[in-house]
């Protein structure tokens, strides 16, 4: 009996042993499988299984990045959980991906925050290339045109610079947070192109735009681990409800304006950005074309969303730049204050026109926008089907990301990069170098930012209404202080105090 048992057990375990070496052998297989870098993909770090280099980048991945250079060259792939990520490190990668091949690179990833912010990509900024993205790119376009450039967009600004002045002018030359009123003056401008709608300083409405600025910055930080790991996306996190319920508010103010501008449209008089889209969803109507299903309210509250985002979040972030770098440099500042009271003087407000009469002031903001390079890695792009770069096969929905901090810190273009220096983009006969190599603050091709021409407007002439009337300087007590050093890694929020006199 004791050697029958025996004999069962032995068939019992070797009845298993091939199970187990068999099922091991899956599961390595599927490991490797998971980890493998596609034939022709561009050389990179080894990942981990399932969650890739997810972990290697968590803090200020454009410096990692820009570092990598050395060791694996301009162009490299990492694993971000499932997802391949390209990182486009040079300009003259950059060039051919997005001019010599912008349809190709003109994709978006499905990334689940994305999807979550923007009701399952009906947006401009976040959704993937296609034939509706090309029309409703075009109306935001026409709408920055024919409301936010020329004398229409100088108007509106004076008037929005001088509430900033009253609400400076209020402190009698006491030490001020500058934060607020930029907010102030910012989301007037915007609020007046596409509400048609002006702020007062304590008006709540202009208090929530900037708790919402904030609460949907903090939401998002780096990503969701959904984003890469898809099947994180049935496990809703704290941070999923969070970002769901802040949009849902968000859009839900922009859904109010709309059906407010609608109870109020008249196609004789169209006051704003809000109403040319309107005009553009009647006209579509009424010619009974197939442009009426990409012209739901859904989508033009998304467009509204993304204009008003376009204007307001990258001139404010690098309005703060600019404060606090002018308090840092001020011989800086001042050169710049002598060029603009020699051409503009204190008799009249700057226009668009003095742009090509300012050169050194011009220069001076093009490098700020170098220097803080505050979106250092853009928006991700996505490959629209296979593509050749670089000799490299890159597969069809591969994430591709351009690292514009390595672009404008690279020491083969720039003379001593990390230094805050206006003359690298002045020829030696003192002109601006409109485009010099290597610079890229709104990316490039089909994807290039929406807003471009209106936020080069607004930061000149803010910039240059600063310092036609005021001295930038730090706090006295704090002179010893680097202000540069209070931008938070990541967020680059400005937190300092400045005073102004």
């Amino acid at each position: 009996m004791l050697l029958s048992f025996l004999e069962t057990i032995y068939i019992s375990v070797s009845g298993i042993y091939p199970i187990t070496v068999l099922l091991f052998i899956i599961l390595a297989s599927l490991l490797y499988w998971n980890v493998r870098r596609p034939s022709g993909m561009p050389p990179g770090p080894m990942g981990l299984p399932i969650v890739g280099n997810m972990f290697s980048f968590t803090d200020q991945p454009h410096i990692k990045f820009t570092e990598m250079t050395k060791k694996y060259g301009n162009i490299f792939a990492v694993k971000m959980g499932q997802r391949w990520m390209v990182v486009l490190n040079q300009i003259d990668v950059v060039r051919d991906a997005m001019l010599k091949k912008p349809v190709e690179f003109a994709g978006r990833p499905d990334l689940y925050s994305s999807g979550l912010m923007t009701e399952n990509f009906q947006d401009i900024v976040l959704t993937t290339y296609s034939a509706r993205w090309k029309l409703h790119r075009k109306l935001g376009h026409s709408a920055i045109r024919n409301f936010a450039t020329g004398k229409k967009l100088e108007n509106i600004v004076h008037e929005a610079t001088e509430r900033i002045g009253k609400r400076i002018d209020e402190q009698h030359g006491k030490p001020i947070d500058p934060k607020q009123a930029v907010c102030l003056g910012i989301y007037n401008i915007l609020g007046t192109l596409i509400f048609a709608h002006k702020y007062e300083f304590d008006d709540p409405q202009l208090a929530w735009f900037i708790r919402m600025s904030r609460e949907i910055f903090e939401a998002i930080g780096v990503g969701f681990m959904a984003d890469y790991i898809p099947v994180l996306r049935y496990f809703p996190t704290q941070g999923v409800t969070k970002l769901k319920k802040i949009f849902d508010e968000f859009l839900g103010f922009m859904y109010a304006e709309l059906n407010r501008h609608r109870e109020l449209f008249d196609p004789d008089n169209i006051r704003d950005i809000i109403d040319s889209l309107l005009l553009a969803q009647e006209e579509a109507k009424d010619e009974g074309n197939d442009l009426v299903d990409s012209l739901t309210d859904t989508h033009l509250t998304e467009t509204i969303a993304d204009l008003f985002d376009a204007g307001t979040s990258s001139t404010i972030i690098t309005l703060h730049w600019t404060i606090a770098i002018m308090a840092e440099y001020p011989d800086i500042q001042k050169k710049v204050a002598m060029e603009i009271e020699e051409v503009i003087g204190h008799e009249r407000l700057s226009s668009l026109e003095d742009r090509g009469r300012l050169p050194y002031t011009e220069a001076t903001m093009m490098e700020v926008l170098r220097f803080s390079s505050v979106f250092p890695l853009g928006l991700p792009h996505s490959t629209t089907c296979d593509v050749m770069l670089d000799n490299f096969q890159i597969p069809k929905d591969t994430m591709v990301v351009i690292n514009h901090f390595a672009l404008h810190f690279d020491g083969e273009f720039w003379d001593q990069p990390k230094c805050f220096k206006p003359e690298h983009f002045l020829d030696d006969s003192g002109s601006v170098r409109q485009h010099p190599n290597s610079f890229l603050p709104f990316s490039a091709g089909r994807r290039s930012c929406l807003g471009e021409s209106l936020v080069k407007a607004e930061l000149f002439l803010i910039f240059t209404w600063f310092l036609q009337n005021y001295e930038i300087s730090k706090v006295p007590g704090d002179q010893g202080e680097s202000l540069l050093g209070r931008f938070k890694s990541g967020e680059r929020e400005y937190v300092s105090r400045v005073g102004s006199v």
